[in-house]
């Protein structure tokens, strides 16, 4: 907040800047006044202090804005934290701040590991801003300017273990539960969590020095009286002269204590985090994680290269986890005092595990109209926890509007894993992922509407999962039924962490309504489904010789017309255009709502919003109202016979 600082602001345009930066309308509020000395700066002053108090933004007289820049002449820690006074680290900022404070970075690269050391509240949350308009870097790397040259394209680092006392990546393996590679599971992994960049691209890990000389953009590391040693494949280029970085934190932001309430990260470019493989057995790691904290705000940052995890929103080693897999899902802390956190707004990228993680600590948080992208691009390691989302215990979840994309070595888009209840995917677009929505052994509801899934399947393994309004294009479906004698998988009370009881998941309460199928796909229904099962599937689109489920509904429509689909995107647009005929348009389809889709059978949970009211199918892709007299199927209102065409992304409804 720019609210006892505006001493160090030096022109009334920072004035004006500051406010517009901040979202605060900058108004004419004129005064009267008989002091025609008082210069423009002072006049511009009084005007903006005077909206400020106006507009609510002076919640606090105390609230301070601390700032930080270290490319500054003079910065340094003991500093006051003024602009012409800066402090010249985050983590010098972080303890410093109070509720309501806003730690204010200006533009630079900041090697460090910030580590919040208190909470704020709901009205005055603690906020780690990166400055508008300016690149600020959080970097969990180092950069190394002193290589070696050895011939064959191989250069090499020696690295005293000083730099590297507390951590070093270049000893510690990615290793942990469900750890597997080339289908044989093991508890150590090879790979290291160091990793080699230049000028921005990271290296391969190989294991030997034949390896790295056949192989550029390779590295590897070894120990050698008490030193590390990494060599890397340059070919005919000189490290010395680029940019070339290594990993030496395991995190950017992440605090040392759990639970702390209301911080804001708003802002920054991450890199180059050295996170450790996430299970539900202990510390969950990220570029930036929460640790079992509270109404975490995450947004407007870019997070690259963690050699896991993006951003963690799970356990902490703080709490004893050890019994979750014998029964799973029975010390969950009490709905309310964790979780509901919002992310939102954020490019997430190469990481080697997940965009976002979360075991138990998402309850009740929102993901929003982020793209994620690459996951899991070198393919080093395979687990069964990787995913673009993953989020195991996601009770009142939102993840909407996000853009998921990119190679497709993750295999899976948004995997939601026990305990899904009240779970809604809404408004996404999946590109390219052989497994786009996977929900697994969960009891739900689970609502997946307003979709849109490009060559990105459904793999479903649950229980009262509704899927309505969606559009599948070439996007194959595979049901699963559960393990014989897998009775303990839990359920809950509504809205709520305390468990309900336990059974096993057998596709009960299964709903397909107002979908829009294109391509012919595969579809994969275990024999003991029938339409006695749970399943009611009616009112769905079927076009280019899609196949209908064996038990489709009399309203839905199987038409002949070659839809013709286009769907073009690069990084920055994406658009989607189809042929539609007369069948699909005078087709009858259901307003979708609570009431209508009934409760699921053993948590006898309806379709509910967060707060409890019911929750209906109100509003499209692109946040258009739905007439409940005239219902269109698939995820747009607005189509009619004929061409359509939209543009995709970035989703209007997003943009707030």
């Amino acid at each position: 907040m720019y609210t006892d600082n505006f001493d160090n602001i030096e022109s009334t345009a920072k004035i004006r800047r500051a406010l517009r930066e901040k979202g605060i309308a900058y108004m004419a509020c004129d005064f009267v006044t008989s002091d025609h000395r008082m210069d423009n700066y002072y006049r511009e002053l009084k005007k903006a202090i005077f909206c400020l108090l106006i507009t609510g933004i002076f919640s606090s007289l105390s609230a301070k804005t601390i700032v930080v820049n270290n490319q500054m002449t003079g910065a340094k820690d003991t500093n006051p934290g003024t602009f012409s006074q800066p402090l010249k680290t985050i983590q010098a900022g972080a303890y410093l701040a109070q509720a309501g404070d806003t730690i204010l970075v200006k533009a630079g690269i900041y090697r460090e590991e910030v580590k919040p050391p208190r909470s704020g509240t709901k009205d005055k949350p603690i906020t780690y801003l990166a400055a508008p308009g300016e690149v600020v870097s959080i970097r969990g790397s180092e950069q190394v300017s002193s290589w070696i040259k050895e011939g064959n394209g191989l250069w090499l680092a020696t690295i005293d273990n000083a730099m590297v006392e507390k951590f070093n990546p270049y000893t510690t393996n990615v290793s942990g539960a469900w750890l597997n590679r080339s289908g044989i599971r093991d508890t150590i992994n090879k790979y290291h969590l160091g990793d080699v960049y230049y000028n921005g691209d990271a290296f391969y890990e190989v294991f030997s020095i034949a390896d790295c000389k056949e192989r550029v953009n390779s590295w590897m590391t070894t120990q050698e009286n008490g030193k590390t040693l990494i060599r890397a494949n340059f070919l005919n280029t000189n490290p010395n002269k680029g940019l070339t970085e290594i990993n030496v934190r395991a995190t950017a932001i992440f605090p040392e204590i759990s639970g702390l309430k209301y911080i804001v990260i708003d802002g920054f470019d991450i890199r180059h985090t050295a996170s450790q493989w996430s299970d539900i057995y202990r510390l969950e790691e990220g570029a930036i994680g929460m640790k079992y904290g509270y109404g975490w705000v995450i947004q407007n940052c870019t997070i690259t290269n963690s050699r896991n995890n993006g951003i963690s929103m799970g356990v902490t080693n703080e709490v004893f986890f050890s019994r979750t897999l014998a029964k799973g899902g029975d010390n969950i802390p009490p709905y309310g005092t964790f979780g509901f956190h919002i992310i939102r707004n954020n490019v997430i990228k190469r990481c080697g595990q997940c965009g976002i993680y979360g075991c138990y600590g998402a309850v009740g948080s929102v993901i929003e109209n982020n793209e994620i992208s690459e996951t899991v691009y070198r393919d080093e390691w395979q687990g069964p926890n990787q995913a673009d989302i993953k989020i195991l215990f996601p009770i009142d979840v939102i993840i909407r509007n996000n853009k998921i994309y990119g190679t497709n070595h993750s295999r899976r888009g948004i995997w939601l894993d026990w305990g899904s209840q009240n779970a809604r995917v809404t408004g996404n677009l999946i590109i390219d992922r052989p497994v786009g929505v996977f929900t697994e052994v969960c009891f739900g509801p689970t609502i997946v509407d307003n979709n849109i899934f490009i060559r990105s399947g459904v793999r479903d393994w649950s229980d009262g999962n509704i899927y309505a309004h969606n559009l599948f294009y070439q996007s194959p479906l595979f049901y699963l039924m559960a393990e014989p004698n897998r009775p303990f998988v839990p359920y809950y009370k509504p809205h709520s962490t305390e468990l309900a009881g336990r059974n096993e998941t057998k596709l009960r309460h299964e709903r397909w309504y107002n979908n829009i199928f294109i391509g012919d796909s595969l579809r994969k229904i275990p024999q003991k489904v029938d339409n006695t099962s749970g399943f009611l599937v009616n009112n769905n689109v079927y076009l280019d010789n899609s196949p209908a489920f064996p038990f489709e509904g009399k309203e839905s429509i199987v038409d002949n017309l070659k839809s013709e689909l286009v769907f073009e995107s690069n990084q920055d647009i994406a658009s989607l255009s189809f042929i539609l005929g007369k069948l699909p348009i005078k087709g009858s389809y259901p307003f979708i709502t609570s009431k209508m889709i009934g409760k699921t059978p053993l948590p006898q949970v309806f379709m509910e919003n967060p707060d409890g009211t019911p929750l209906d199918i109100t509003t499209d892709y692109f946040g258009n109202s739905i007439d409940p007299k005239k219902v269109m199927p698939g995820p747009f209102q607005k189509i009619s016979t004929g061409i359509n065409k939209f543009t995709v992304w970035p989703n209007p409804a997003s943009i707030k």
